[in-house]
């Protein structure tokens, strides 16, 4: 990933005309990665876990520093995954990588380095009032802490890989504006005899799978529940759900920029410049061991909204925010809840606003997509939850009832064949026996 990351920095800064390929500043640039890269590795061998929350610690606006993020770093410590700081189109850069300890970094070693006392009794209290720092409110950015557990279990909205900055949406309109730029950019880009005939395709491809990797972080908000492992009398909630203003404006921008009709804009001029490396491709089969030789915008989109929209549709995110409102009653009175967010993706994939010319088929694939885990959600759901079921079951009702009320147009057209299909799946999940797991 940190590779990946890399090239698609250096396609990043050379389409924006500030990394020059034959300068030294590439050399600089390289280096600068190699030791932040060193650096995380060495921490592992003097037993430093990795620290997933490390990344929230600077600003935005502070991330744009050259000199602040050069002496002090991007992030609080080395164990993070940092993804590389790139400037917004036109805007100032901070420095890319993190090349200096941050101050987690030297917390974690004075706990597990110090020499303390030969009395077992003083030791232990010397230990215990280094780890108490974290509790200092204004140490609480700096040493904050989560790990891979934390990462892995797809709660904390704060525990992330390959996000910086303490607000993960500002970060992910960032990488959002920064591969549309490059998408943009690439697309007049004159290539030489001697450049790679495969180097436009290898571009967008890190561009789509930066997408793919700031949805995540955005998704990892809706629902999310900041999970602290504070010692107790610290005066923070140990499982606190994320304020519902900051869920919606991710699940905002999750709905404008990857459920779109023009989610992935690419010009059609580029689509036909993608060759694949002859060497490496592969047709049929998995498609794991090669590339295809065509390049397919329609699949490519798809695959970006099928994950963001299997993740709204879950049941266990639905459970999440079920749960969220006990635990929020008393301090936030909107929450986000299951009907809100059903009814507000709906509106969102099944809009009747006209489509802009040549993007009807792929909204069809995501209609189609949506009908799909629709339909599977009534007849095999697995929610011990009444709610769960009952709102999705009325989503079905409701929209089957929209799409028979929809007419005009030829009957033997793709977009009503497309509805019939529609309509015949949802009439057929509604009328279904229900399967249920054996308790």
């Amino acid at each position: 990933h940190a590779s990946e990351q890399l090239s698609l920095a250096l396609d990043v800064l050379q389409a924006q005309g500030v990394l020059d390929p034959d300068s030294p500043d590439v050399t600089r640039f390289v280096l600068a990665y190699l030791k932040d890269t060193t650096m995380h590795e060495v921490g592992h061998t003097l037993g430093l876990r990795h620290n997933f929350r490390a990344s929230r610690w600077r600003t935005a606006q502070e991330l744009t520093d050259p000199e602040l993020t050069r002496s002090k770093g991007n992030s609080a410590a080395v164990m993070d995954y940092a993804p590389i700081n790139l400037p917004m189109p036109g805007q100032r850069a901070g420095a890319p990588f993190q090349t200096t300890l941050g101050p987690y970094d030297f917390w974690a070693i004075e706990y597990g380095y110090k020499p303390l006392p030969d009395d077992s009794t003083a030791a232990k209290k010397a230990l215990q009032d280094i780890a108490l720092r974290s509790a200092d409110p204004t140490q609480t950015d700096a040493l904050a802490f989560g790990t891979d557990e934390d990462s892995a279990l797809g709660l904390d909205p704060q525990s992330l890989v390959f996000d910086l900055g303490k607000d993960p949406v500002a970060f992910a309109r960032t990488r959002l504006a920064i591969v549309q730029d490059l998408f943009q950019k690439q697309s007049t880009r004159t290539l030489t005899p001697l450049d790679d005939v495969t180097l436009l395709r290898r571009s967008v491809s890190y561009g789509l799978r930066d997408m793919a990797r700031t949805s995540q972080i955005l998704l990892r908000q809706v629902g999310g529940v900041v999970t602290r492992r504070d010692a107790p009398g610290s005066g923070r909630d140990l499982l606190d759900p994320l304020p519902s203003s900051m869920q919606r404006e991710a699940l905002d921008l999750l709905l404008s920029s990857y459920l779109s009709p023009q989610a992935l804009n690419l010009p059609p001029a580029l689509l036909r410049r993608l060759a694949p490396d002859y060497l490496d491709r592969q047709e049929g089969g998995d498609g794991r061991t090669g590339v295809p030789t065509d390049f397919s915008l329609a699949e490519q989109t798809l695959v970006l909204q099928r994950d963001v929209q299997a993740y709204l549709m879950s049941e266990a995110l639905a459970e999440r925010l079920l749960d969220n409102i006990d635990k929020t009653r008393d301090k936030d009175k909107q929450p986000l809840t299951v009907r809100e967010l059903h009814r507000t993706l709906m509106d969102v994939v099944w809009s009747d606003k006209p489509l802009p010319a040549g993007t009807e088929s792929t909204r069809r694939n995501l209609q189609r997509d949506y009908v799909n885990r629709l339909a599977a959600s009534i007849v095999r759901s697995t929610s011990s939850r009444a709610d769960v079921r009952a709102i999705m079951r009325q989503q079905a009702v409701k929209l089957l009832q929209q799409l028979k009320a929809e007419h005009g147009g030829d009957p033997s057209s793709t977009p009503s064949a497309h509805r019939q299909d529609c309509i015949d799946t949802l009439s057929s999940a509604l009328q279904a026996s229900v399967i249920r797991t054996a308790p």
